[in-house]
């Protein structure tokens, strides 16, 4: 009885034990037991050459064609290593026989590719050459057919001795042959300093290259063809990752390129005809700034290639706080002068839209921060139809730990590495921490969901993992993984997914000519409903490569309806009814049409008609910086115009505008005329006003003569609260010249909004005004007003809220079906305020709508979302593509006291993590401000890692006044007569600030739809830049809930900080689009030819 209960007990603990997706393959069982050992000296080291932590890389693919897929690693001082697939996970070094160790000094990325069309795999292994006192030439190993290799770089032109980090094989001019690009990494000189012009200056040792493949021409020679190909090669340039793909679906393969430090990524767009353009800054707004490894995948299932870039943002808090930040704001700005594009330190995921143009959506994703990333894999590995993450991790030293900086840069102000010139190199090693990091695995959970499931798949090795990449090597229909480590065992994983509801589909491909694995071709399946689309490039992994077999995952699916092959010849083959867990080989030879450019679909929900000149306009900011005055303010204050203000002013029955414009430039009316177009009108007391910030503006009676009088707001943050210039002013339209008048009271402060209601029902417009901030204190509760109309175009205060807040936007609507408007405000650290109007009184009772609703608002809207009588809002927030996610349970707060008794009030933002409340400021951000704290903090290491009443006493903390927000969604509030019901917009509009709002019915359905607007790139570098919206254009369903219209469907692509949106005509069938610091767009339901 006694072993039956331990039995028992046993059996019961086994199946509590749930088997990983992924095991560790010993290598006892697989013969693998390589090593990237590295030997550091005095002579070569990480002082001396920048990159020699990057590890090497690793590829696979089927050297001899016998059905199983091979492995060769690459050891950065060592030798490297072929080993050939034996089955079930047993391998056979056949390194030295097949003679491709490669004994030089220093090598780097591999690939496997067919470079002849013989149909044997061939080995590419880059290397360091020409640097100090390391030599060595790339190396191209021809596959003989009997496991062995010949080194034949010199004979193929591909012998390249210069700082390369890998190489990417495809077919860029369509010829059937496989040509080369070679990515190359500069290494610190001063000739890598200065502007962005550098990039145009070549570099014939660290400068990229493209090399054009003349097989097909009878040559076995590959040709240097960079300059005629428009492809970048400059000594500015720091390659660490490319990927090739069809990023813009025009059946020519593009490139990107991840450079690290200052220089920006490259997108080369391939023109089709033999040449690239470089178009980064065209079709995306801000990358990686240490971008390091990449892949480009379809992460979401809209057949569009998404773009995913590493950095080196750490989760962990103390190694965050003692590690090198985000460059200050006027170093960030210096290098957006010079040229540069916006870069920001963490992992970034470019969107794409389809509309040739990314929005970048790490943070909303919860994939931006991994630490010291390498590769990253982008692949469905549990088969569920959607594509997962993973990433490799780890540095032995970390260069950027702020310590480790201060003391150079001591060491060198002190003389000491002058004195002491062995400092230069070994000996500074030691004053670098470890930087030892766990791997990590995101589950995708929707194609916008991912799930940390690093522990739970087996994937959270902790060391220095480097090169990486994915294949079957046994043939079970899912992809497994080999890593390559630094001073530690590469580690080969078995991926044991099952095919209950985990159903696939594996193509092995067939070419004709010299592209025997089609290297190029492109799938599409459709399957249930769904549509799943991969390439077929071999580029995965830093400095790696891996076979051109391609897996689909396809979740619970048993038959797929369809699948497309577009050859890289532009051939097209479709199979139908195909049935799941089986692979086929494709060959070229069954593909018999030739595939025609399909023409993009042009019917658009919008159309953007700018470029007619109905109305031309360039608001341009002053250089004002906010953050020069606050410098632990999270966004600008001063960059909320332009002011919009739309109506028909001199009853010609067409809508005029008036532009509200920055400090010194001259705000502007325009009259609209019949042939749709708007003349510039002569308005003197408005042109006078040139030092006012207009933030937002008004047309309405207010003398009650039955024309529209002028009101307009005053902001900015930029004056102090004793200046004019603050001042709001109302001009009052006398047969079409608007005449300030002196009828408003002695307001000066930072205004944000004015709405328009006669809300004593007199017969006279009253208005509220919205306060934004208190000059040079945020944070700080500025009043609100409500103004009453004294019938003859004076107003008086009625009503002076002074605990409102930081307002940003309020609504006149009736909420309880009284016939009587009522008030909501929102605003900065504030919650959703609601005023009930009794004719007489505003009473607040926020209770119908709720008490938990804290953000960073900047918009409402109202509308009968839901057709039952009822008016609903929509309320938009910061939304959740930021690295901080408040809850209920993890509040991000802001303490508002004078810390340091200079009689100014700071304001300190934290967070919570893991229960513990840190402070969002790092030590050289805190100490700037509070100057006092380097007396307590003299190294980063006693300052990483506190909590906020470590830092602050608790007695300080509690006397200070406290705001917090809970909420970043963007939400439609259902009105249930009782209360209103929450409902968060969908994810995809959580991806930027919205900062106004157009309720439209763009498909003449009887149901309301909604058209979001905003981005905020205003912001203080820790954030980065909230710039990833374009307009977003969600269809009612008539129950308050919305269904994204995509960019390419809706036409939208309203790049930069659009902070307006108004209908230009009466139908709301065009939009102005008001965009602060840039010019004015117009949308149209209507394609005006």
């Amino acid at each position: 009885m006694k072993y039956f209960l331990i039995l028992t007990f046993l059996f019961l603990i086994s199946c509590e034990k749930k088997e990983k997706l992924f095991s560790e393959i010993s290598p006892l069982q697989s013969n693998i037991d390589f090593s990237n050992d590295l030997n550091e000296n005095d002579k070569f080291n990480l002082v001396e050459y920048l990159y020699f932590y990057n590890g090497g890389g690793v590829t696979t693919g089927d050297i001899n064609n016998d059905g199983l897929i091979d492995i060769y690693i690459s050891s950065n001082q060592g030798l490297n290593k072929l080993y050939l697939n034996k089955g079930g996970f047993v391998f056979e070094d056949i390194s030295k026989t097949a003679g491709v160790q490669s004994k030089g000094e220093w090598k780097t990325g591999v690939s496997m590719i067919d470079i002849n069309g013989d149909g044997f795999l061939d080995i590419y292994q880059t290397r360091l050459g020409g640097y100090k006192n390391i030599s060595g030439k790339n190396e191209l190993y021809i596959n003989n057919g009997d496991l062995t290799f010949s080194e034949r770089g010199i004979e193929y032109g591909l012998d390249f001795e210069g700082f390369s980090t890998h190489a990417a094989f495809f077919d860029y001019d369509s010829d059937g042959d496989l040509d080369m690009y070679l990515l190359n990494h500069s290494v610190h000189t001063e000739r890598s300093y200065g502007n962005s012009n550098l990039r145009f200056n070549k570099s014939e040792k660290s400068g990229d290259k493209l090399f054009r493949n003349e097989i097909s021409e009878g040559s076995l020679k590959f040709v240097d063809v960079s300059d005629e190909s428009g492809i970048l090669s400059s000594n500015i340039g720091y390659g660490l990752g490319i990927s090739i793909s069809d990023i813009n679906r025009d059946g020519c393969d593009d490139i990107y390129i991840s450079n690290d430090f200052r220089e920006n990524d490259y997108l080369y767009i391939n023109n089709c005809d033999g040449t690239f353009s470089e178009s980064l800054e065209s079709y995306i707004n801000y990358t990686s700034r240490f971008s390091m490894g990449n892949d480009i995948s379809d992460i979401n299932n809209d057949a569009y290639p998404d773009i995913m870039v590493l950095d080196m943002l750490p989760q962990d808090e103390y190694v965050l706080k003692s590690s090198a930040g985000e460059d200050s704001y006027e170093i960030y700005k210096m290098k957006l002068d010079f040229g540069f594009n916006k870069q920001f330190t963490k992992n970034t995921l470019q969107l794409n839209n389809g509309n040739s143009s990314f929005s970048e959506i790490s943070q909303l994703l919860g994939i931006h921060a991994t630490d010291w990333s390498w590769s990253t894999l982008i692949e469905d590995f549990d088969l569920d139809g959607n594509n997962d993450v993973y990433v490799t991790n780890g540095i032995v030293k970390r260069p950027n730990d702020m310590d480790y900086i201060s003391f150079l840069s001591n060491e060198m102000i002190s003389g000491g590495l002058v004195q002491n010139p062995s400092l230069k190199n070994i000996d500074l090693l030691k004053e670098m921490p470890d930087g030892r990091v766990a791997n990590y695995a995101f589950k995708n959970l929707s194609g916008f969901r991912f799930s940390d499931v690093s522990e739970e798949w087996g994937l959270d090795f902790e060391g220095y993992s480097n090169g990486a990449t994915y294949d079957d090597f046994d043939n079970d229909g899912d992809n497994d993984l080999i890593i390559n480590n630094i001073n530690d065992n590469a580690i080969l994983y078995n991926n044991n997914t099952k095919n209950e509801n985990s159903n696939h589909i594996k193509f092995i491909f067939n070419g004709e000519g010299f592209n025997v694995y089609v290297v190029g071709a492109k799938v599409t399946i459709w399957s249930d409903g769904k549509s799943y689309y991969k390439e077929n490039f071999l580029n995965k992994g830093f400095m790696s490569s891996r076979s051109s077999e391609i897996v689909f995952g396809l979740g619970d699916s048993n038959l797929i309806d369809s699948i497309q092959v577009l050859w890289p010849s532009k051939k097209n083959q479709t199979l139908y009814d195909v049935a799941t867990n089986q692979t086929i080989k494709l060959n070229e030879n069954e593909a018999t049409q030739k595939n025609q450019k399909s023409k993009l679909n042009s019917q658009t929900v919008f159309f953007d008609v700018s470029d007619k000149n109905l109305l031309e306009y360039s608001h341009n900011e002053n250089l004002f910086n906010d953050f020069n005055r606050e410098r632990l303010i999270p966004y600008m204050i001063s960059r909320e115009g332009p002011a919009i203000a739309i109506a028909d002013v001199n009853g010609d029955n067409i809508n005029d505008v008036f532009i509200g414009s920055p400090s010194f430039q001259k705000s502007k009316l325009f009259i609209g005329n019949e042939n749709k177009k708007f003349t510039l009108s002569d308005q003197n007391d408005i042109r006078e006003d040139l030092l006012s910030e207009d933030v937002d503006a008004l047309f309405f009676d207010a003398d009650a003569d039955n024309d529209l009088d002028l009101y307009v707001v005053s902001g900015g943050n930029e004056f102090s609260e004793t200046t004019n210039s603050l001042k709001d002013r109302l001009y009052i339209n006398d047969d079409g010249f608007f005449k300030k008048q002196k009828g408003l009271p002695q307001i000066i402060q930072n205004n944000s909004v004015v709405i328009n209601y006669d809300y004593n029902l007199d017969g006279y417009e009253d208005l509220f005004v919205g306060g934004r901030v208190i000059s040079n204190n945020y944070g700080k509760k500025p009043s609100s007003y409500l103004l009453l109309n004294q019938k003859n175009g004076n107003f008086k205060i009625d009503k002076i809220f002074t605990d409102l807040g930081m307002i940003t936007d309020a609504k006149w609507e009736d909420i309880n079906g009284d016939g009587i408007k009522d008030l909501i405000t929102c605003g900065d650290w504030n919650n959703i305020n609601l005023f009930y109007n009794y004719g007489t009184s505003l009473v607040k009772d926020s209770s119908f709508i709720g008490n938990d609703l804290f953000g960073w608002w900047f918009s409402i809207e109202t509308a009968d979302l839901n057709n039952d009588g009822r008016m609903d809002l929509i309320i938009g927030n910061i939304g959740n593509n930021t690295k901080l996610k408040p809850s209920v349970n993890n509040l991000i707060r802001m303490y508002i006291n004078d810390f340091d008794n200079n009689s100014k009030s700071e304001n300190i933002i934290t967070y919570m993590l893991n229960g513990k409340e840190y402070p969002l400021a790092n030590k050289d951000e805190l100490t700037k401000e509070l100057n006092y704290l380097k007396r307590d903090f003299f190294y980063y290491k006693d300052f990483a890692g506190l909590e906020i009443n470590e830092i602050f006493s608790e007695k300080i903390l509690s006397e200070s006044e406290i705001l917090f927000v809970n909420d970043f969604n963007s939400k439609v509030l259902i009105n249930r007569g009782s209360e209103f019901e929450q409902i968060n917009l969908p994810l995809i509009s959580q991806i930027a600030p919205v900062r106004d709002i157009q309720v439209l019915d763009f498909n003449n359905d009887n149901t309301e739809d909604i058209l979001l607007v905003g981005n905020n790139s205003n912001v203080s570098t820790y954030f980065g830049s909230f710039e990833s919206s374009y307009g977003i254009l969600l269809k009612g369903n008539g129950d308050g809930t919305f269904d994204y219209i995509n960019q390419k469907k809706s036409g939208l692509k309203l790049r930069g900080d659009v902070t307006k949106i108004l209908p230009l005509d009466k139908n709301k069938s065009k939009f102005v689009i008001g965009k602060n610091n840039d010019k004015i767009s117009i949308i149209s339901l209507d394609n005006e030819k």
